[in-house]
Formats: structure tokens, sequence, C-alpha cells
């Protein structure tokens, strides 16, 4: 039985009811769907780790972005979603069959973050989207403090991702997506060490905004040093995140 927080159904990278038939057929669909009406384009997709807990974390502006973020990538994704975004009873049986675990709005944060460390202690692909709520503007606020709480408790890698155009795509307010053009980079893998490093998370926060094109929310940003051979993370001027 899956351990449950407040209504949540999943906690395990094969979780109950699971089936792979089906989360591999809707992320095919998924993808075909993106790459015509969104002319999706993937970059650096290698660069997922094959096996081992692993959190990915990305920037979050649009409805899009938790499908968009894990329809490119070889591994399962375990995502996080309000429980009443199941009431209807044929999205439920979806959802439950593609790995989706429903928490109650009101559950505390706490509980949420032990829930998604049990399941990356269990070796899952766990996606976070640290900024806490969709983006109002296109660019990316501080990171809360999840994602230094599950790298510590877990010791799991981190691989940051930026999505580019969904804001244009699917803004706050619109109805549907528009056939606007989105790109998913998906970074290289962070060990443990360098996440909790002094400045780690802003460090991230900053590598996930130059994957995006994005621009950081706050105009003072932190500035992190880098180590010997990288490229400093220098957003791109465009709060819409077009190249």
């Amino acid at each position: 039985m899956s351990k449950k927080v407040k209504g949540a159904t999943t906690a395990s990278p094969t979780p109950e009811g699971y089936s792979g038939a089906i989360y591999g057929f809707s992320k095919w669909l998924l993808l075909m769907w993106a790459r015509v009406w969104l002319r999706l384009r993937l970059e650096g997709v290698a660069n997922t780790p094959k096996s081992g807990p692993l959190l990915l974390v990305g920037n979050h502006a649009s409805f899009l972005d938790p499908p968009l973020l894990g329809c490119g990538l070889p591994r399962p994704v375990l995502y996080l979603a309000q429980q009443g975004l199941a009431k209807f009873p044929p999205l439920r049986w979806w959802m439950r069959k593609v790995g989706v675990g429903l928490i109650d709005r009101d559950a505390p944060s706490k509980d949420v973050l032990r829930f998604l460390s049990d399941a990356l202690q269990k070796g899952a692909c766990v996606a976070m989207f640290p900024e806490g709520t969709r983006s109002d503007d296109g660019r990316i606020a501080k990171f809360r403090s999840g994602v230094e709480f599950l790298v510590r408790r877990t010791g799991c890698a981190v691989l940051p991702i930026g999505i580019e155009g969904s804001f244009l795509a699917y803004p706050r307010g619109a109805k549907f997506p528009r056939p606007s053009k989105c790109v998913v980079r998906v970074g290289s893998p962070w060990p443990a060490e360098r996440v909790l490093a002094p400045l780690g998370v802003e460090a991230l926060r900053q590598e996930v905004a130059r994957l995006a094109r994005a621009q950081l929310r706050d105009d003072a940003a932190t500035q992190v040093s880098h180590q010997p051979g990288e490229v400093p993370a220098t957003p791109s001027p465009s709060a819409g995140g077009r190249p």
C-alpha cells in the first residue's frame, strides 16, 4: 500500500495502480501534440541519469510546464497534483495510471516534502517547481527551501531544466494553449554537494533561468561564484522567454 499525505496516492517509482504502458502511450501522445502545436524542441535530454534518485527542478510559468518537463525524458517522472483536479472519474483513473500523486490543497508543506523524500529514497525521478506557484510575468522567483531539504535528506542528484516559451503559449487567464514555440533544455546533473554548497540553491536558480532564457524576478540577484570552466548563468533580457 502506498503512503498517503492527506490524500496522496503514490510515493513509489512504481506506485500502486501505475501502468507503464499507459504512461508510455500518454507521453508519446503528448509529445506528438507538443511537436505540432507548440513546435516543441528538446535539448540535452541525454544528460538525464538513467537510474538512481533524481530531483528535476524547473521554472514554472504555465500549466504546460509539468507535462513538457517530463515528456521527452527517458524515465518515468513522479508528479504531485491537487486532489481537486481529479474530481472527474476518468481523469482520476488516468492520473493514477500515470503515477500522479494526489494531495489535499491544505496539506502541510512539511508533509508533502516528506512524501517526496520517501519517493526519492526509493529511487524515483521526481519533478519539482520550487518557485511554489506559476509566474505571472515569466520571470523566475526565489526558490523555496524544499530543494535544499530534499537534497540534504536524500543525497539525490538534481537535474536543472529550463522551459522556454510556455508563458507565451499558455499564460494565466488563457483558456487554451496558443500555437507558440516552446523549448525544453535539460542541463547537466548537479551532485548533492554542489546544491548544498553556500549559495548553491541560488546558483541552481540562475542555471534554470539560463536554460529557460528567462529573467530572475529580483533585480539584484545574489551573485555566486562558478567552478573553473563554467559559464556564469546570465539570463536573457527578455522576460517573455523569446530567443
